[in-house]
């Protein structure tokens, strides 16, 4: 960010002022911009033609503009043109195109994804630029991830002037609502709490951008799959939903959707009806827990280094402990078996138990009876009770959970079914054996083949990622329309996915999807 005094002139006022420095050019500027369209006498009758000069030379001085600054110009821009959300995608792409990473372009991105979820544009309309926008964010998260030294991470950070800016960008929506949920709509509320911190990373916003238009485009398909029988149009959707995670491969995005799915409900109430939530749900919990993305566990060690995978960690332990649940209480104990066997093979119990040792010093201590979420859990507990503080302020949230999963299921103080009474360790062959006394049905074994076929399918359907990590661009169709990569998983995923079903029988291995470079190579 700049450092130092910056002086600007006011042609029509015919004087020049000096600012400390950009932080509070931004905080005037944002104030006179809100006084100037309060006092206006109809929408988008300010005059804010000096705002326009200001902000015009001030960008022409950065090869690589500050997010805030085009972020105060593009609203100058589209209070002019309001509706225009196409010129507005184009203009922050423009001025995104010198970023050397992937996490500016993606938060700038964010009052677009916002205009979307307020827009009163005919739905087919919304759909083709939500499209737009996903097709953009999957050329930018081609892009190297942000320096995690010094310098780089303060020059990641947002200025605190970054308040100012969303009340800035929501005032045409905010009808005495809190800025940030205006303009963060989809984000959730422990997601918007972060971005109001002072010094939230530009990296965090970014996955709270992609995290957004991910489920505003997942709610759409949703809406318009009207008579589309419930069980087909759940397959579509997660089909598609685990073709796109890998795509953007953004761990923030992916613990930002984690946390969406820890409190309920998700932040769709305006868009969807309950029981469209609650299948956006299921469909969030199979992308989620029944695939190892390999983005997420590339330096997946113990050391201190890679402490930031533990909120990542603990979260889908919990989401897992939590869909079981459910399936349970729906009687679908194939889908719970499906989740269990999904975790217990997955990194997630092996990183927490060696992160745990780690914590408490020493490895003298008993391990879990099982890798199962409950299991887990259930030991996680049982050594903060002993005083080992393994997981510091998430302990007593973990046990709140657990407690309430066991009185959720009727379980108290017995445990019964639970997680490790499902499964036992083969020691000759190293693997997870289902235990019989578990009550397991044949309609449960049909689910989890199901289920395992549809991850084996997904590893597959690498078609809709070709072509796009090699261009680094875009490209307008003409003067009006936003051209970029095509991003359309649908048709071909849905066929591939019941062609899988049908020719794979139930003893089919299982693998996890290819890593980003392997699909690279491919390309």
């Amino acid at each position: 960010m700049a450092a130092g005094s910056i002086v600007v002139d006011f042609p029509s006022m015919g004087a020049a002022f000096c600012f400390s420095s950009l932080e509070s050019l931004l905080r005037d500027s944002a104030s006179g911009f809100l006084a100037a369209v309060s006092a206006a006498p109809a929408p988008g009758a300010a005059d804010l033609t000096n705002f326009h000069r200001v902000f015009s030379r001030v960008l022409s001085a950065y090869p690589d503009p500050p997010l805030e600054a085009v972020w105060f110009f593009s609203a100058l821009s589209f209070h002019d043109h309001p509706g225009d959300l196409r010129s507005l995608l184009q203009l922050l792409s423009a001025f995104a195109a010198s970023s050397p990473t992937a996490a500016k372009p993606l938060a700038l991105l964010a009052p677009v994804v916002s205009e979307l979820f307020h827009s009163d544009k005919p739905r087919r309309e919304t759909e083709a630029l939500v499209e737009a926008v996903l097709s953009y964010i999957s050329i930018c998260s081609s892009r190297p991830a942000a320096p995690t030294d010094g310098a780089g991470a303060a020059a990641g950070r947002l200025l605190p002037a970054f308040g100012e800016l969303v009340k800035v960008w929501s005032v045409r929506h905010s009808k005495d609502r809190c800025p940030f949920q205006v303009l963060f709509p989809l984000a959730g509320e422990e997601a918007r709490r972060e971005l109001m911190k002072e010094g939230c990373s530009v990296e965090y916003l970014a996955g709270v951008v992609v995290a957004e238009a991910f489920l505003l485009r997942l709610c759409l398909k949703v809406q318009g799959a009207t008579g589309v029988p419930r069980a087909e149009l759940q397959k579509e959707l997660r089909i598609w939903a685990v073709s796109s995670i890998p795509v953007f491969r953004n761990q923030q995005f992916f613990g930002v959707l984690l946390n969406m799915l820890l409190n309920r409900p998700l932040p769709v109430y305006s868009l969807l009806s309950a029981d469209d939530e609650i299948l956006v749900r299921d469909i969030l919990y199979d992308a989620l827990i029944l695939v190892d993305y390999s983005f997420i566990n590339t330096g997946a060690g113990v050391d201190q280094a890679d402490s930031s995978l533990l909120p990542t960690y603990v979260s889908r332990l919990i989401i897992t402990h939590d869909a079981i649940n459910e399936a349970r209480s729906k009687g679908d104990q194939g889908r719970a078996m499906s989740f269990i066997n999904a975790f217990s093979t997955s990194n997630v119990p092996s990183y927490l138990i060696k992160w745990a040792t780690c914590q408490a010093g020493f490895d003298q201590f008993s391990k879990p009876i099982a890798n199962t979420p409950q299991a887990l859990l259930k030991w996680l507990v049982d050594l903060d009770d002993k005083g080992l503080k393994v997981l510091g302020d998430n302990s007593s949230w973990i046990k709140g959970r657990l407690i309430y999963g066991e009185v959720k299921n009727g379980y108290g103080n017995r445990m019964i079914h639970s997680d490790a009474d499902l499964f036992f360790i083969d020691k000759q062959s190293g693997g997870e054996v289902m235990d019989t006394k578990a009550g397991e049905d044949e309609e449960a074994v049909e689910m989890e083949t199901a289920d395992n076929a549809f991850i084996a399918a997904a590893q597959s359907m690498k078609v809709a990622t070709n072509g796009i990590r090699k261009r680094k661009g875009c490209a307008n169709e003409d003067a009006t329309a936003v051209k970029f990569v095509k991003y359309k998983v649908e048709d071909s995923s849905v066929k591939d996915y019941l062609s899988a079903i049908n020719g794979m029988s139930s003893g089919s291995e299982v693998e996890n999807p290819q890593s980003d470079d392997e699909m690279e190579e491919t390309n």
